[in-house]
């Protein structure tokens, strides 16, 4: 059908005056970039005026440029592919999170944007994740990479082969290496790259198998192991950074440690294979709780409280413990292989699903999958993620009237 003159007319200033709004609003968006980055640079440029710590505040500049870039991108969605057909690792990062495979790691926004890719062709790569950066490093290697979430920040050659790194949401860095003169060689350096301290561990002291800064930055918990009377011995150490010196706050024969974290500046908590621990931040006891000789499956200690999956057969158990150590729900769940705590939820990696129940115990929802899930993250904000086969994807909770209770 031909169009009339005037009606033709009304679509060219139509798609004339689409094309100007588009145009407009694409101005605006330059226009709050440029105001937002003057700002940053602002803020920026006062924390360098009082504090004086120029390496840390540019550290601090250039986390809060990335934040505004990631926060105006335009969003991809989700699934996304990783590039890891095998999930090595995979942690938060504010607004992001990065995914770690054998041919290296990607890092993604919140919306789905690729922001960084590393390919290191390290042999056994791992990481450790601060708030918004993290530090890639080579295990038995001597390299370690420290990254943004949109860029490397520095790399480090060490002396010795690399056993461990932990990373502080200030930048502090913590790396254990071997030690030719006793056993394991510990170096902490502060958030401008300097050396702050080290310890050289003996066999009685161990070495450092797991390591968490507390979140000001100002404390270390370290658990070393060594062995005593043919058996595997814990020590777990509480290092203040101003004072330097170890303080040893227990000692576990037959347990392996599995997890420490620090819920607060004030709370630490130390997950082995036996028991779960909480300590004060000066050293003193708060709580624990052990496991009965049950099989440790899969745990997270995330959003204040712990959750533990027991098992290593058809059936699986969940343990769901609050912040003080006080039992939430245990009881029997459907097989599973992994266990992620959220805020207020627990969720159950199973063969092909991820299975969702509250904090008491009752089912909530399933998500049916193509692929066997390998991790997944639960942010504070209610964003799920889950990495299976090469991909990541948002999981949508369904509609409550979807869904029926499954048998356990």
């Amino acid at each position: 059908m031909r169009k009339t003159g005037h009606r033709a007319r009304r679509e060219e200033l139509s798609a004339g005056r689409i094309e100007y709004i588009e145009a407009a609003r694409q101005r605006l968006r330059s226009r709050r970039m440029r105001r937002t980055m003057l700002l940053v640079a602002l803020v920026a440029a006062a924390v360098i005026y009082l504090t004086g710590l120029v390496n840390t505040s540019v550290m601090l500049l250039e986390d809060m440029a990335d934040t505004v870039r990631i926060a105006l991108m335009p969003e991809q969605g989700f699934p996304q592919q990783t590039g890891a057909g095998e999930v090595y690792q995979a942690e938060s990062l504010g607004d992001s999170f990065v995914v770690l495979g054998s041919e290296g790691c990607t890092v993604f926004s919140d919306g789905g944007g690729r922001l960084n890719t590393i390919g290191t062709g390290y042999a056994r790569p791992a990481l450790a994740a601060g708030k918004n950066s993290f530090v890639l490093y080579n295990r038995s290697g001597s390299e370690l990479r420290v990254e943004s979430r949109t860029r490397e920040l520095y790399t480090r050659q060490t002396d010795g082969h690399i056993y461990l790194c932990a990373l502080s949401d200030r930048g502090e860095l913590a790396v254990v290496t071997d030690d030719v003169r006793k056993l394991a060689l510990l170096t902490v350096y502060d958030s401008s790259r300097n050396e702050l301290l080290t310890w050289s561990t003996t066999t009685a002291e161990g070495v450092p198998m797991r390591m968490a800064f507390s979140p000001d930055g100002t404390q270390l918990a370290i658990a070393a192991v060594t062995a005593q009377n043919g058996q595997m011995l814990t020590n777990l150490y509480l290092l203040n950074l101003r004072a330097g010196e170890p303080q040893l706050l227990s000692s576990e024969p037959g347990s392996t440690p599995l997890a420490l974290t620090w819920p607060s500046n004030d709370r630490l908590l130390a997950v082995c294979d036996t028991h779960a621990a909480l300590y004060g931040s000066d050293g003193s006891a708060k709580g624990r709780y052990d496991f009965g000789g049950q099989t440790v499956a899969a745990l997270s200690a995330e959003h204040g409280g712990l959750a533990v999956l027991f098992g290593s057969g058809p059936s699986s158990t969940a343990l769901l413990l609050d912040g003080g150590l006080g039992v939430q729900y245990q009881g029997p769940v459907p097989t599973a292989h992994g266990i992620v705590r959220g805020a207020d939820a627990i969720y159950l990696l199973c063969e092909s699903s991820v299975e969702c129940y509250g904090l008491d115990g009752t089912y909530q929802w399933s998500f049916a999958l193509d692929a066997r899930p390998q991790a997944m993250l639960a942010g504070g904000d209610g964003d799920l993620f889950v990495f299976a086969g090469n991909l990541v994807q948002r999981v949508t909770p369904p509609s409550p009237e979807a869904e029926s209770s499954p048998e356990a």
